[in-house]
């Protein structure tokens, strides 16, 4: 099951231009440290744990940069002006090959790629589908939508803040930040310090705190084209730079609290060339730029210097290791030792435990609102337990399997685990549970769980003689109701708002009701239950625009 949720995802920066390497690497310059920014109250999205060794030493402390030039102060808005598109469901593009790239969560934009000219000269307008992603024939471009019709061009889409206000785009050859509340379009960076984000296997130049209130920006400056990065607060418009160390930085990005950024720098010339060069995936996947469908495709290994992984606070501090770090809890760092006991550790270097090194821990998901692991005890057979500075409680089942969290602004209440298999059970994702981590308990939802929002799931049953029939099941786990909604028919699952399309069938979490059948297909759901319908298939060519938003109609 593929899960698709109308929230970006821009995370690391991209592979930098190869520059001469003076080994050892020269040292950082040091400045005057600077003031810490206001705290921001969105919640840690918890990411995805690593079961690292500690590293035996913590550098010293480096002070951060000043601030540097500032940006246009963004006003705030407690409720965003509606678009164009947000109120009228007319056709969005032309009647040319159109490929549905994103869309906001609340409609107000879409981005697709269409090829409007014939750029081949075999006198026609058509482009077919690669097996990685890739297309042929004529070329796509990206436009931007804030109403029905014919759009924006623009140079690339980069990413949108995890809100869905702020958009990265490329116009006129510059990288611009666009307020999609306020109009505001503010240039980023000018083309010449652009870090390449196209390949395969590089990374963007932005990401973004989960709240959207700040941004970490990547752009290249000096004769050799130095990455560097800084942090961007978007409510006043103050920017400053986030050292990154000697090395030649070849990713950053910023943890969704916004308090912590992760750096990838290059600091020794491994491969012999001469040269500090970041690390190059050899992959048959496309671009990312206007990409398609991915069918399947292979990576071959890598060629380049060998990275470092290091972490700082963005209000200064020392360069930490990443070896041996699960994720930031705000100011601290949630780590785990050699031994697998997890703890955290202050920046003044004070322990807590959270889970003894008796159980071995594998951490299954940080759980950071409620100050929390998952884990399970590999000492004990697999069997699961929630830890914390106040928390030991076993949960009476056994798993090394989990489900997917959606990404969200808040974090979940209900996380999916698979039960370890048991001889003659069955598939074990056809038995999953979930483990609600508020009250501390495990729920059975026999079957798997293909989406969670508070207390309520969505669980795909089979049914009939031969179980292939796929039954689609509303499950709230503090009421104990449970619903059959109907068959699914198609794969997929996209969610905007408390509506979600789950594999042929639109449901409005907020009731547990079926909204609609969509036997086509959906490419993405806003928060008024509109739908654009997929209009791929199982084609070989990129079907023809206009896109359209179709207002959901409520099934009898």
């Amino acid at each position: 099951m593929k899960l698709r949720v109308l929230l970006a995802s821009a995370l690391l920066l991209p592979a930098c231009a190869a520059r001469r390497a003076s080994l050892p690497p020269s040292a950082e310059p040091t400045s005057a440290p600077v003031a810490a920014p206001a705290p921001e109250t969105a919640p840690a999205q918890p990411s995805e744990p690593t079961n690292a060794p500690v590293a035996a030493a913590t550098p010293a402390p480096e002070p951060a940069s000043p601030p540097v030039a500032a940006l246009p102060p963004a006003p705030e808005f407690t409720v965003a002006p509606p678009t164009a598109l947000q109120r009228e469901t007319g056709p969005i593009g032309t009647r040319h090959p159109i490929l549905f790239q994103r869309a906001a969560k609340d409609g107000r934009w879409l981005i697709a790629c269409q090829a409007r000219e014939d750029t081949n000269g075999d006198g026609k307008v058509e482009v077919r589908f690669g097996r990685h992603g890739d297309t042929h024939g004529d070329t796509l471009a990206p436009y931007l939508f804030l109403e029905p019709g014919e759009g924006e061009r623009l140079d690339d889409f980069l990413a949108s803040d995890p809100t869905g206000r702020y958009l990265v785009v490329v116009r006129g050859g510059s990288l611009r930040l666009l307020d999609t509340y306020t109009r505001a379009d503010t240039e980023l960076a000018p083309p010449d310090a652009i870090p390449d984000s196209s390949a395969p296997s590089a990374s963007l130049p932005v990401s973004f705190s989960r709240n959207g209130q700040r941004m970490l920006l990547v752009s290249l400056s000096g004769p050799e084209k130095r990455a560097t990065a800084f942090l961007l607060n978007l409510q006043d418009g103050s920017k400053r730079e986030v050292p990154h160390g000697p090395g030649l930085l070849g990713r950053a990005s910023l943890d969704p609290e916004g308090r912590w950024v992760w750096f990838g720098v290059v600091t020794q010339d491994t491969d012999g060339d001469g040269q500090l060069t970041w690390p190059r995936a050899q992959t048959s996947l496309a671009s990312r730029y206007c990409r398609g469908p991915i069918m399947s495709y292979g990576h071959y290994g890598q060629e380049g210097d060998t990275a470092s992984w290091l972490l700082r606070r963005v209000d200064g501090g020392p360069l930490v290791p990443k070896e041996g770090v699960l994720q930031p809890l705000g100011d601290a760092l949630l780590r785990q030792g050699e031994q697998g006991e997890v703890f955290v550790e202050q920046s003044s270097g004070q322990r807590t435990e959270w889970v003894p090194a008796s159980c071995r821990a594998n951490v299954l998901y940080v759980d950071a609102e409620r100050e929390q692991v998952l884990v399970a005890c590999t000492a004990q057979d697999n069997a699961l337990e929630l830890h914390g500075a106040r928390v030991h409680q076993p949960l009476g089942i056994s798993s090394n399997y989990v489900g997917q969290s959606p990404p969200s602004l808040t974090p979940p209440r209900l996380f999916p685990v698979t039960p370890s298999p048991q001889e003659g059970s069955g598939p074990p994702s056809s038995n999953q549970s979930v483990v609600d981590l508020e009250t501390r308990t495990v729920h059975p939802m026999r079957g798997e769980v293909q989406y969670v929002e508070g207390t309520r799931a969505l669980v795909q049953r089979y049914a009939g003689r031969k179980q292939q029939s796929r039954r689609l099941w509303f499950v709230d786990t503090a009421t104990g109701e449970q619903r059959e909604l109907g068959e699914q028919t198609v794969f997929d699952v996209v969610a905007g708002g408390s509506f979600v399309y789950a594999e042929g069938l639109l449901v409005d979490m907020s009731t547990g009701r079926l909204i609609k059948k969509v036997l086509r297909g959906a490419q993405a759901v806003d928060s008024q239950g509109r739908v654009v319908l997929d209009r791929f298939g199982m084609g070989q060519t990129v079907a023809p625009g206009p896109l359209q938003w179709t207002p959901a109609v409520r099934s009898r």
